[in-house]
């Protein structure tokens, strides 16, 4: 057993991340996301997604997001396509020195090809310091998701994400993380050490 956990550990990839915000009106935004994620270290780019989705804000601290996502994923020398949409109920206040969010969404996965198209639901809290830290003036936050497997009736996945993140300039914002990715296949959890990068830009003009 020692030595499987050991096999498991050695598990790396990373995932690259892009968000854009884009303010409509007081109450309503455009959200793009993109992302590119690889195994085996960074040798591997077996996955990546692009959505588009469109949040209101219902209330303080209450905002609802509806959205497509389109991803594809590569198995063995193929290319599996995926079609996604998305229902997202958001909450956000102030915790312990930190702002704090939280993210409940409903996936319906529909996939190319003959596989089962299921439904996911996933849970993501973040909590980002109000107060910066080092003479670099970075900025440490906290994620942690975990997926639930509707179709199946089990919770298959759990991330678990630390890291550090800065304003370069107006709107515009880099962050950096290690996330310990599980996953559980065949009744066993199996772990991924992951390099998380993300670029994330504001507009509210």
């Amino acid at each position: 057993m020692l030595l499987s956990l050991t096999v498991h550990a050695a598990e790396t990839g990373s995932s690259h991340n892009l968000f854009y915000l884009n303010k409509l009106s007081d109450d309503s935004f455009f959200v793009g996301r993109a992302n590119l994620a690889t195994r085996d270290g960074f040798s591997d780019t077996f996955f990546g997604y692009v959505d588009a989705n469109y949040r209101y804000k219902l209330s303080d601290p209450w905002s609802i997001e509806v959205g497509y996502r389109h991803a594809v994923l590569e198995l063995g020398n193929q290319w599996r396509e995926e079609y996604r949409p998305m229902l997202a109920l958001y909450w956000r206040s102030i915790l312990a020195g930190g702002q704090f969010s939280n993210r409940n969404r409903i996936e319906l996965r529909y996939f190319e090809g003959n596989a089962q198209d299921r439904v996911r639901y996933r849970n993501e809290s973040v909590w980002t310091s109000l107060n910066t830290i080092t003479d670099y003036q970075v900025t440490p936050f906290i994620e942690e998701e975990f997926f639930y497997d509707i179709t199946n009736t089990e919770l298959n996945i759990n991330w678990l994400t630390f890291g550090i993140s800065k304003f370069w300039s107006k709107g515009k914002k880099w962050k950096l993380g290690y996330r310990l990715q599980s996953q559980r296949f065949n009744g066993e959890w199996e772990n991924r050490h992951v390099l998380v990068t993300g670029i994330s830009i504001f507009s509210f003009d």
